[in-house]
């Protein structure tokens, strides 16, 4: 946008270029014949001279103030939406407008908009001077029926007034450029000739013919012609551009989809004036004349929103899309500059959506939860290229439609998305929060079959937790928190995954530092999706922060990619109307831990896919597959996250915006208390199977051995202590400590000393070392008394 200092017909009306007063029609048109001509006086109006002197010295100084290098006004334009393959998603605009060059509006329309509007458009220098005392002649002698005597050129110039006014938002200027003054004329006049003198004949027709309204909210013969006829400026036949010329005269009234009546003899008007200067043969017009006009039209109507790509399912991705442009600095300084762009710069915008995988994730809901379920139940899709943070699919089991509604199977709520970007406050992950957990097991340096006491079940205000970012360093749960399911006295954190165990992942948890894990996922993308901050609390081992499945698609993905995170991104390029690339904000991948920790997790999820509580979720063709369920207490919500090394879903279920237990008949199946295995896992199995059909079965890297089993440490010898002190130092130790009820008698260790213990060199660390104690020597046989 050009500043109010700038050159532009805009910039004239900024400047203050406004002459005073309403002036009498005849004397208006007098002094704009006489200024156009380069007559100041006439012998034959003379009187008329002497009244208007003081007028005329105003307008003197008015045209001097016009600059003479004026530049041609920036037009409003549609921008589009493309998926990956480049399928049109929707399109917006202020100003339903298609700039096309006079290459590409057909004869017909140039002739039609000539002869009916300005006849000797291509005889005069900007002004036409026969017409303007034509009007002056009819004026004076009839007052009450004024007419126009503006050229094409002229209407350009007022046209460009009020588009660069709206552009601007400048309420003065858009007044300035409607105002009924003889100042205004008289600029028009002024900058008719010295934009003529610039830019010449065919540039002002191609100006005029994409700037000037053919309809309500149809601007430029490019978007008339898609609306009204279905076809582009090009293809327009003498009476179809007729047809448009007409209307321009009076957008509303003469449009021919709502008046078809007036429109048609306005449109005959051109077809006569056509004929008249020769453009169309008689025949032409006998056939043109004849055609009625609402049976001529064809519409095609193009919606401004993302209400279009809903017929391609991709409503709520559309949503997000414009939602990440109008908080990114690449397409303005604020939102109502990216506003602006998005509606008026005519953009390309080429997005990552694959619509083939956008049409298999709704199809995959469907299998479970139908659009229009009677349970009202929600789920929602998201999936993401490992790599590069592509978002290949984002889809849900309502339709897309902006603004309120009452219908229960739409919503303008993305329920893939964090709330800034248009979407919910979020869902509790559940259990898929735990490879996030174990990821930081691995980190810290443990194992796979590190074995742990995950028996305890509940704990006290009085038990810390580590937590170096919160003061005093730790942090407590509440007395007598519970925590239900998995308890295992010796276990390991691959059980645990595989059977998904809350109570040995708690102590899990607790051997690790609470700000780590948090400082892990924050790494991994995975905030709060109500953009709160993170609860830093043990319940987080349970998935009780709300995140989006958009944020838990991108984290699963950084475990297909070996580690390396890529942000989440929905924007393939853009241009400008011009074809110029615009800057996209910078989103480098990075590494966040190390491949073997991935590969680490990798396993452990696989085998949660292949025998545990994933299992459900298998894809089709037997490709290794990672993934976790996750569901709620009370089974509010149901969730399964999983990935190959090609791609990453996340997929949950639940009542949108209430806390509500998915029981009873969803989908046409009953549930109790519906899981994340039976809800979202078979999704991911259809979705996968149909989305990665036919593409190479890539497989997941090798566990380092140190993540796997751990580093063996030596186990300190304990034979001959007494048991309990053999138990208390073992354990200092770092290991578990089970001592067999079965005795060994020993004559060379006394009764309750340890005899035997195994392993009894080597081990890793956590694992269980079983003492086997003395029972005291051996009974002696009785001694023969005859011996």
């Amino acid at each position: 946008m050009r500043g109010p200092g700038s050159r532009t017909l805009y910039g004239v009306v900024k400047r203050g270029l406004r002459v005073g007063g309403k002036w009498a029609v005849g004397l208006a048109g007098f002094l704009v014949v006489s200024l156009a001509c380069g007559i100041l006086a006439s012998a034959l109006f003379l009187p008329v001279v002497a009244i208007a002197k003081v007028a005329t010295d105003t307008g003197t100084k008015v045209l001097a103030a016009v600059p003479a290098d004026l530049q041609l006004p920036e037009l409003s334009q549609r921008s589009y939406m493309y998926a990956s393959d480049g399928t049109l998603l929707a399109t917006f605009y202020a100003q339903n407008r298609v700039v096309v060059s006079l290459d590409d509006i057909s004869q017909a329309m140039q002739d039609a908009v000539v002869a009916l509007e300005d006849r000797r458009f291509y005889e005069h220098s900007g002004v036409d001077v026969q017409g303007m005392a034509r009007a002056f002649i009819n004026n004076s002698a009839n007052p009450d029926e004024v007419q126009g005597a503006s050229s094409l050129t002229q209407q350009f110039v007022k046209n460009s007034l009020i588009q660069q006014a709206a552009l601007e938002e400048d309420e003065e200027a858009a007044d300035a450029a409607i105002e009924m003054s003889y100042g205004r004329k008289l600029r028009e006049a002024k900058m008719a000739v010295e934009l003529e003198k610039k830019h010449g004949k065919k540039k002002i027709l191609e100006g005029y013919l994409n700037i000037a309204q053919f309809g309500p909210s149809i601007y430029g013969v490019e978007a008339a012609a898609q609306y009204y006829f279905s076809v582009s400026a090009k293809e327009l036949t003498p009476v179809q551009a007729a047809t448009i010329a007409a209307i321009t005269q009076l957008p509303n009234g003469l449009d021919p989809e709502q008046f078809p009546d007036a429109n048609k003899d306005r449109r005959n008007d051109a077809l006569k004036a056509m004929l008249r200067d020769k453009y169309i043969t008689q025949a032409e017009y006998d056939e043109a004349i004849a055609v009625d006009v609402a049976e001529s039209l064809a519409i095609t109507k193009t919606p401004s929103s993302c209400d279009a790509a809903d017929s391609r399912n991709a409503g709520f991705f559309c949503d997000y899309v414009v939602a990440e442009m109008l908080r990114s600095e690449a397409f303005g300084k604020d939102a109502a500059a990216r506003t602006a762009m998005l509606q008026r710069g005519g953009l390309h915008i080429t997005t990552t959506l694959d619509l083939k995988m956008q049409g298999d994730a709704l199809a995959a809901i469907e299998t479970r939860v139908p659009m229009g379920d009677a349970s009202g139940v929600a789920q929602a899709l998201t999936a993401v290229e490992p790599g590069t943070g592509k978002i290949k699919a984002m889809a849900q089991n309502r339709h897309y439609k902006g603004g309120d509604t009452d219908d229960v199977t739409t919503t303008a709520i993305n329920y893939n998305v964090d709330l800034k970007y248009g979407g919910s406050s979020g869902f509790q992950p559940g259990s898929t929060f735990k490879p996030f957990i174990l990821t930081q097991w691995l980190i810290s340096g443990h194992s796979l079959r590190e074995t742990f006491d995950g028996s305890r079940t509940q704990y006290s205000s009085s038990d810390p937790w580590s937590a170096k970012c919160v003061d005093g360093g730790d942090v407590r749960p509440p007395d007598g928190w519970r925590v239900s399911g998995g308890a295992r006295k010796n276990n390991t954190a691959l059980a645990a995954t595989i059977g998904s165990m809350n109570a040995s992942y708690a102590a899990m948890l607790k051997k690790l530092d609470l700000c780590d894990v948090r400082d892990l996922v924050a790494s991994m993308g995975i905030t709060r999706a109500d953009g709160n901050e993170w609860e830093t609390i043990p319940s987080m081992v349970l998935g009780v922060n709300e995140v989006s499945p958009l944020a838990m698609a991108g984290g699963y993905a950084t475990f297909a990619a070996g580690g390396i995170y890529c942000p989440p991104t929905a924007i393939e390029s853009v241009t400008d109307s011009a074809g110029n690339a615009i800057a996209l904000p910078e989103r480098e991948c990075r590494r966040v831990f190390d491949e073997g920790v991935a590969n680490a997790v990798s396993y452990a999820l696989r085998q949660a896919v292949a025998g545990g509580t994933g299992t459900a979720a298998r894809i089709k063709d037997g490709r290794q597959t990672a993934g976790k369920t996750g569901t709620t207490d009370d089974s509010k919500a149901a969730w399964f996250c999983g990935y190959t090394p090609q791609l990453a879903t996340a997929i949950w279920a639940g009542y949108p915006g209430e806390q509500k237990v998915l029981s009873g008949t969803i989908g046409g199946v009953y549930y109790s208390g519906a899981f994340g295995g039976q809800l979202s896992a078979p999704v991911f199995r259809e979705f996968m199977s149909d989305a990665l059909a036919g593409t190479e079965k890539l497989t997941f890297g090798d566990v380092p051995r140190k993540l796997d089993v751990g580093n063996q440490v030596r186990v300190p010898s304990v034979v001959g202590m007494e048991g309990s002190a053999a138990k208390k130092k073992l354990e200092y130790e770092g290991f578990s400590v089970a001592i067999s009820s079965t005795r060994v008698a020993s004559d060379k260790y006394a009764a309750g000393t340890v005899v035997e213990q195994s392993p009894s060199r080597w081990a890793y660390p956590g694992n269980t070392i079983t003492l086997k104690l003395s029972s005291g020597p051996a009974a002696k046989p009785p001694t023969d008394p005859g011996g």
